[in-house]
Formats: structure tokens, sequence, C-alpha cells
């Protein structure tokens, strides 16, 4: 099993091994405000915000989420895009889900269950900012998922291959705020 140290590294080798090294596959995820497919390298936080292509959540449900969530609901999106998955629950209200990637291998994700919608957001929010540069996560109804640390290529890939960027909405860190990544699901 991996320490949290080698989690970023993990995290790396899981997507670089899923064959998002190509330069094709880190344009297939993302398109400007113009339209235009993007290189990750050439955009950073301080310009205009690319969106996901339609094509990444085309047969994804994007309804907004009212009813409050437990980490299960997580786990079964997962699961139903053919992720092997365990559970390691810290407390009450935290819970890891290790995203099994190969043997021992594993990509872990912070989930912390909120009291409510607003209050998942301002939770993911705070992390992000907390965790820096690279920093990302995924929120859903009353659920903050904070993933790995990892560069803009290395997040867009993961988060539209699993789906992750369907199923919450997609917030990555900034130069000093965090930036929404439209296109996905979405939540007011």
């Amino acid at each position: 099993m991996r320490t949290c140290a080698s989690l970023s590294s993990l995290f790396l080798l899981s997507v670089i091994a899923a064959g998002c090294d190509d330069p094709a596959a880190r344009t297939a995820f993302l398109r400007t405000p113009a339209g235009n497919t993007t290189e990750y390298a050439a955009w950073n936080t301080n310009g205009p915000v690319p969106r996901l292509l339609p094509s990444v959540c085309e047969k994804e449900t994007l309804t907004p989420e009212f009813k409050p969530l437990n980490e299960s609901d997580l786990v079964t999106f997962l699961e139903k895009h053919n992720y092997k998955t365990r559970i390691v629950r810290a407390r009450r209200d935290l819970v890891y889900v290790d995203v099994l990637t190969s043997g021992d291998d594993f990509v872990r994700l912070r989930v912390a269950l909120l009291p409510s919608p607003s209050a998942a957001g301002n939770e993911l929010h705070e992390a992000i900012l907390d965790h820096g540069p690279g920093s990302w996560g995924v929120h859903r109804s009353n659920l903050a998922v904070l993933a790995p640390i990892g560069s803009y290529a290395q997040i867009v890939t993961f988060a539209a291959e699993s789906k992750l960027s369907c199923w919450g909405v997609l917030t990555v860190a900034g130069l000093d705020d965090t930036l929404v990544i439209p296109g996905g699901y979405m939540e007011l």
C-alpha cells in the first residue's frame, strides 16, 4: 500500500499508464472560450477558463442532486465506470475512497460529508486553497471530494476519463483562488 507522500507520483504514473501523456489525448477534453481545443501546457489559470468538451459528459446525467449523499453514492458511480474502490473511514464525516489502479496502487480521494451543498462547495474551496497549486476536487450535493495534487493535464484527464467531472463540480486551484471548469456537472 502506498503512503500519502507517494500519491502525487502514483497519480502521475496512473495517468501516464492510461495513455494520458499522449499530446492528442491532452486536447481531447477541453476547448477555449472561442471553441478551439487547447493544449493544457498553454492554459494557465490567469487567462480565460476553458470548458470541457460536450463529448466528455455526453452519456452522463448532469441533473443537480438535491438529496443528501454519502460515500456509497460516489463509490457506486466509480464502480459503474469500471473502477474498483475501497473505503477507509477516518471519522463519521470523513472517508477516504481509494480508487484502485493496479495491484496495491491506488488514487486516494478524501470525501467529506457535510450538512449542505453550500457547505460542501465551501469545504472544497478551502481545502484546495490550503493545499495550493495542483490541488483539485469535485463536489456534489453535500459531498466534497479532494483529489491528489497533479498538473492541469493530469487533473483534467483523470477527471474526464473517470467521469468525476460529470459526477461533481470540477474545481481546480488558481493563482490565488479556485476555478470551476465548466462543461460538466454544475450546481448553483
